[in-house]
């Protein structure tokens, strides 16, 4: 089980549980990880699922403002390590284990 933690922006402190995928974007109809209130954010912006081996990956769901990773937009899904912060608009986030 994971956790997916907002480390900075408007919901500081909010987390997700996740078992094996997760949807994060500004629409609750289309993201089990909704921020409204980031209005960078998409309504369905990324997506952080597990692969067979256990490993994460984090992927941009063609949003308007990217995902960055390390500092750089991501191009093609990419591993994600747990506790590794990525952005999505102007919110910071990680995934930890629950």
């Amino acid at each position: 089980m994971y956790v997916l933690e907002v480390m900075s922006g408007p919901l500081d402190g909010k987390t997700w549980a996740f078992e094996r995928e997760i949807t994060i974007g500004r629409d609750d109809a289309v993201a089990t990880a909704c921020i409204t209130i980031d209005r960078y954010i998409s309504r369905k912006h990324a997506r952080l699922y597990e692969e067979q081996d256990g490993s994460l990956r984090l992927a941009d769901l063609a949003s308007r403002n990217g995902t960055r990773l390390a500092g750089r937009p991501l191009a093609a899904p990419e591993p994600l390590d747990l506790g590794q912060p990525f952005v999505i608009g102007r919110t910071t986030l990680r995934v930890i284990h629950s």
